[in-house]
């Protein structure tokens, strides 16, 4: 039997068992996303190789580390980083349902880790906040629910996981949306069968 070869960063973040566990190709992807990675723990590592993935359109590869990474303990800042991550690999694959639930448990999460969120982004809120900005884009773009897209961004503003004078360019945003996919969908030319 073949002895698998660990690479260093991965036994370096402490995930060899993680590594030995997957395919050939599974550690063929993995491979390709170690250099710089973050191997300060097995929770930055996983997060650092599902968004590394997933911004390489590798959106399955990344939601199966999230399946596995979710399983683990960690604490409510973690689990909230780690979430962060596995959204957009749930969201690439088009597992939209499961993406909803995970959005909705870090949005319920970022309460209590609000401070430290912000510590750790200069107190400033990134432009990238995956349960924040997926929910929405699942809500308008694969479900057309406008009206519960609009009343999430009160929600977003009320528990400051967006500024509130952002609230009404948003809201205009999503008027500007609904209003140009019903212009499509009028104008679109449909030949008879």
């Amino acid at each position: 039997m073949n002895q698998i070869e660990i690479p260093a960063e991965v036994s370096a973040a402490g995930v060899s068992s993680w590594y030995a566990s997957l395919n050939d190709p599974g550690r063929v992807k993995a491979r390709r996303y170690l250099a710089g990675i973050d191997t300060s723990s097995p929770e930055a590592f996983m997060t650092d190789l599902m968004f590394r993935s997933a911004d390489d359109h590798n959106y399955k590869f990344s939601a199966e580390i999230g399946d596995y990474a979710l399983s683990k303990e960690m604490d409510p800042y973690t689990r909230f980083k780690v979430t962060e991550a596995y959204i957009e690999g749930l969201y690439g694959s088009e597992r939209y349902e499961e993406a909803k639930r995970q959005c909705c448990l870090n949005l319920d999460l970022f309460v209590s880790v609000k401070e430290q969120f912000l510590a750790d982004n200069s107190g400033k809120l990134p432009s990238r906040i995956s349960c924040r900005n997926r929910l929405i884009d699942i809500l308008v773009g694969v479900e057309c629910a406008y009206d519960e897209a609009m009343a999430l961004l009160d929600d977003y503003a009320e528990i400051g996981i967006m500024y509130p004078d952002e609230l009404e360019y948003r809201r205009q945003s999503l008027r500007i949306h609904r209003m140009q996919k019903t212009f499509d969908s009028i104008y679109s030319y449909r030949p008879k069968q």
